[in-house]
């Protein structure tokens, strides 16, 4: 592989800094990267050792030469104007966060997207487009198409096969709180961002930059429809994961795993190029987080991107806690307990 091609590798050098609710990141690209192939595995010891110090001093290096991190994945959340905003659940096959609610995201995929700012951006367009569309609730739906990401979103129709009229509308992006940084391994600047963070030691090691993305539009305007799938044997394979429609109020001060007693929740298939929406039913016995048995089929359970985004939202619970709930997902975690409280446990 030539080094052009290298996007995924190691960053053995680090750190962070808390103050003021505000995340600043700092990342030291090696001059001669070496690539990697897979995610970077789970470590729990360093990350909740990371995650104390950072919360106790305000300052802690994340990575080192025995425990490395890689560049920032991106992604982002859509909002809409009446305070609603749009996750997916994982499916139960996800090799990480299983049947977890998430923000959309995932890796860097071009040098540009690796070391530029504007890339960095891209990326998070890119893989909520590929993972999530929206379109009106009219008789003869058309399809939502965010300004920003207009080519992205009109390609995720075409690979699922959505023959529909589209409308394109404005964004309005939050202002993010946290700041991404990346040097090279000597102090030479490559570029900054603005972002809401969100770091993990948990199921996997990862840094994500996260936009909140403010669409004109109300819950009673739209349908999002999950697009994520893969490529087999020359044919997209669309997974069909659930999309919810979940509102501030709704989970203000609920912890991860409280159960969502009537929840908006959506699933789509294609019928001759146009979306077939419905609402899922469910029959026991029920997965929740990790596949685990519980008492109802709507366990919420937050993962790390979005709770960086609900504590980007202000929402009573997880405003200003994000770093508080990784460590303790991580501590559970390491002690061998059960994220999930006994209640909604199956028995």
């Amino acid at each position: 592989m030539e080094k052009a091609d290298i996007t995924h590798f190691k960053v053995y050098s680090a750190e962070a800094s808390f103050i003021n609710n505000s995340l600043t990141v700092k990342l030291s690209y090696p001059r001669k990267p070496e690539p990697i192939e897979r995610r970077l595995p789970e470590n729990l010891q360093f990350g909740v050792r990371t995650l104390e110090r950072l919360l106790r001093d305000s300052y802690a290096e994340i990575a080192d030469q025995n425990n490395p991190i890689k560049p920032a994945a991106a992604g982002s959340l859509y909002l809409l104007s009446d305070g609603n905003f749009i996750v997916h659940r994982r499916d139960k096959g996800a090799p990480t966060h299983s049947l977890y609610h998430s923000a959309y995201g995932g890796y860097t995929n071009s040098l540009e997207f690796v070391y530029t700012e504007h890339g960095l951006m891209q990326t998070a367009l890119r893989e909520t487009a590929e993972e999530c569309l929206l379109i009106t609730r009219d008789k003869t739906p058309k399809l939502i198409v965010p300004e920003d990401s207009k080519d992205y979103t009109l390609e995720s129709a075409k690979r699922l096969g959505l023959d529909l009229d589209y409308l394109t509308v404005k964004v309005e992006t939050l202002d993010p709180s946290d700041k991404l940084e990346a040097y090279y391994e000597d102090g030479e600047n490559i570029f900054s961002a603005k972002a809401f963070l969100a770091l993990l030691w948990e199921s996997s090691t990862s840094l994500t930059a996260l936009q909140i993305r403010k669409l004109p539009l109300s819950a009673e305007d739209i349908i999002p429809i999950d697009t994520e799938g893969m490529v087999k044997d020359g044919k997209f394979v669309h997974f069909n994961r659930e999309s919810y429609v979940i509102s501030k109020e709704e989970i203000s001060n609920k912890p991860f795993g409280t159960i969502l007693e009537a929840p908006r929740v959506f699933q789509t298939s294609i019928i001759d190029n146009k979306p077939n929406v419905y609402t899922p039913s469910y029959n026991p016995p029920y997965l929740g987080p990790d596949r685990i048995p519980v008492i109802s089929p709507h366990v919420f359970a937050p993962e790390e991107m979005l709770t960086a985004c609900l504590d980007g939202l202000n929402v009573e619970g997880y405003k200003g806690k994000k770093l508080e709930i990784e460590l303790w997902k991580e501590k559970t975690k390491l002690e061998g307990r059960s994220l999930l409280p006994e209640k909604v446990l199956a028995k």
